[in-house]
């Protein structure tokens, strides 16, 4: 019975841990995904500038 009751402590505790990593994972990746949808937005801002300095040099060539 004593036996069972450390197993149980110790997989009450190593759960504990795995619980905290996992936590810790999602907690970074959802960090990572909003410096993506970040950078995601820079990029579509600066491609909305190229796209306006091209037509305004075609602009000014016709």
């Amino acid at each position: 019975m004593a036996e069972e009751e450390v197993n149980e402590a110790d997989l009450s505790g190593r759960l504990a841990t795995v619980l905290e990593e996992i936590r810790d994972v999602m907690e970074k990746r959802k960090q990572r995904i909003e410096e993506l949808r970040q950078e995601i937005t820079e990029i579509e801002n600066d491609n909305d500038d190229l796209e306006k300095t091209i037509a305004e040099l075609l602009d000014s060539f016709g």
